[in-house]
């Protein structure tokens, strides 16, 4: 299962926003579009988003 965080940062810190797993009914490509649509409506609303394969620094285990 791919997963796809969306992160921004802000003083040196990664923030996870959002996660995003692939569907088993979707294709590679109809998730890289969605992925692209979910950038672009953050970034409308005036956060400054990044999709990255790991979660920010506020979301790993310790």
């Amino acid at each position: 299962m791919s997963i796809t965080y969306l992160n921004t940062k802000s003083k040196g810190i990664t923030k996870t926003i959002a996660e995003f797993s692939k569907q088993e009914t979707q294709s590679n490509r109809e998730f890289r579009e969605f992925i692209k649509e979910q950038v672009l409506e953050h970034r409308k609303e005036g956060i400054d988003v990044f999709k990255s394969p790991r979660p920010g620094d506020d979301r790993k285990k310790k």
